[in-house]
């Protein structure tokens, strides 16, 4: 009999492993090793296969991949609901960045990453990419929490409380990279906030730089529709143009928010083979504008769901923000047919992890990938009767039903407890830091 010890099995009722089909299997589960998925079959050859390794059941749950969250600010928790009903250019200037100014050290930075990643273990999101100051200490909390983070280190040209300008963000994030290099759930990429806080030649070095170390770009690119108006007032093209000018429009470009795109922009960024990054919540909630998405989808381009910061959201779950992107969406075209639930769920998983450049690592339960994968309990009046699970999924609130979250193989949230997080502390600190906003 093979010694099967360093395994587990987790058999559910439903498996919807999105890859290589986006199909949902009834009583079938995954072996796990270490890190690791190493196979996917049914229940009966799985135990059979594996007879005494320890199994976790879950009877009236789904298992499926972990929710990846692909553009956030996870310390910008501690700002939610700061600022409300102001566009975005005000909100920015007038609210968020004299408060940065004021309180983003350290401490705030850690807390409010250990408040971000607390609301989205329990949403069943196991990725996320962060771009927010002292990037060290969110990529600390990340893996003390067991959490997986693109670490988007920011780069402006102004001084902050960060760094004294975009050349020291450069030499402190590349410190950074050598300082998380061998942990595997740490992903480092560049993070230029935006084209109108970054300079061209900034943009022109980010660019030998990430072509030289083999690391992806994230930045806020036609965020609203003002800014893309200012950039035509200013260039005379907007920014995607100018992007494609500089030779910045590259497939390790990840672009956030993607509003007011013209049909030959869309074009051109499916022929440079960018990546999108979805925010509908945020962009609804600043009155931004509209990414489009079927037409982005319609042209093949890599499209991924993100949150944005809960200070501009004011929440941190990627199936409530698949749900909004749906509805959205219809809404636009005017057709219920559009952006089905099984796409969305796509968008949410393997289409968040392509979007990052992850896609072979995570996104989806297939063998050889690292198990990142949740548990949501159906028992439940708002998940039943189930008709079409997919559709359960996405129109309804099931991520309150997140039962069980594994990241790299490792159980980090059970029975919806923390196993790797102190949930009392880090509300103690929010509510601490509540006040001092306040004063």
């Amino acid at each position: 009999m093979p010694n099967t010890s360093s395994k587990t099995l987790l058999l559910p009722k439903y498996l919807l492993p999105v890859a290589p089909d986006n199909i949902v299997l009834e009583n079938f589960g995954i072996a796990v090793e270490e890190e690791k998925i190493i196979e996917v079959d049914s229940h009966s050859k799985l135990i059979k296969k594996y007879p005494t390794a320890p199994v976790v059941s879950l009877s009236d749950h789904v298992l499926m991949p972990g929710l990846v969250n692909a553009h956030s600010h996870l310390a910008m928790s501690l700002l939610r609901g700061i600022g409300n009903s102001l566009p975005l250019d005000r909100w920015l200037s007038e609210v968020i960045w004299p408060l940065e100014t004021k309180f983003a050290a350290p401490n705030f930075v850690s807390n409010g990453s250990d408040l971000a990643i607390a609301e989205m273990i329990a949403n069943g999101i196991t990725t996320a990419s962060d771009m927010y100051f002292h990037p060290q200490y969110t990529a600390h909390q990340s893996v003390t929490a067991g959490f997986r983070l693109q670490v988007a280190f920011p780069i402006f040209e102004r001084t902050t409380s960060y760094a004294q300008g975009a050349a020291d963000c450069i030499h402190k994030g590349l410190e950074l990279c050598d300082q998380f290099r061998s942990v595997s759930t740490i992903h480092m990429a560049f993070g230029p906030h935006s084209p109108y806080t970054v300079s061209a030649q900034t943009f022109e070095k980010i660019l030998t730089l990430s072509s030289e170390m083999n690391l992806p770009i994230q930045t806020h690119l036609h965020e609203t529709k003002k800014e893309v108006l200012d950039a035509k007032e200013k260039l005379g093209k907007s920014w995607i143009e100018h992007f494609d000018n500089q030779g910045l429009l590259i497939p390790e470009l990840q672009a956030v928010h993607m509003t007011a795109l013209s049909p030959s922009e869309v074009e051109l960024i499916g022929e440079r083979g960018i990546s999108v990054i979805h925010c509908p919540r945020s962009n609804m909630k600043l009155a931004s504008g509209r990414c489009p998405v079927l037409r982005l989808r319609e042209r093949g381009i890599r499209v991924g769901i993100g949150t944005d910061g809960a200070a501009s959201n004011n929440d941190l779950d990627i199936l409530g923000e698949s749900r909004l992107a749906g509805l959205l969406a219809k809404d636009t075209a005017e057709s219920a047919s559009v952006l089905p639930a099984h796409d969305l769920l796509e968008m949410a998983t393997i289409g968040g992890a392509e979007a990052l450049g992850i896609e072979d690592q995570i996104g989806s339960i297939e063998a050889g990938k690292y198990a990142d994968v949740i548990a949501i309990d159906t028992h439940t009046p708002s998940l039943q009767p189930i008709h079409d699970l997919q559709s359960q999924l996405i129109d309804t609130q099931a991520a309150n039903h997140v039962t069980h979250v594994w990241i790299a193989g490792k159980p980090i949230y059970a029975e919806k407890q923390y196993l790797t997080l102190d949930i009392d502390r880090t509300i103690e600190e929010a509510i601490a830091w509540q006040r001092k906003l306040s004063q």
